[in-house]
């Protein structure tokens, strides 16, 4: 996968040494590349939690990814 855009992130709490992080991710979108469309643009959002439970990181990132052949689905 290739990066392709951040679209926000934002870290909501400071990130201390010894602190520990959880990361959630999701898939929130799918959409075949405009430019290329031989790739996929994947959308997620990330929520990184501290041990608190505290969200300390929230992000929207785009990927390129590869498509597969249309004969090996």
């Amino acid at each position: 996968m290739i990066g392709a855009g951040v679209d926000e992130m934002r870290w909501t709490e400071p990130v201390r040494p010894g602190d520990t992080l959880r990361t959630e991710i999701q898939v929130v979108g799918v959409r075949i590349s405009r430019s290329r469309p031989d790739y996929g643009v994947v959308t997620t959002t990330t929520h990184c939690y501290n041990q608190n439970n505290k969200i300390v990181l929230r992000a929207t990132v785009n990927f390129l990814a590869p498509r597969r052949s249309e004969d090996t689905r």
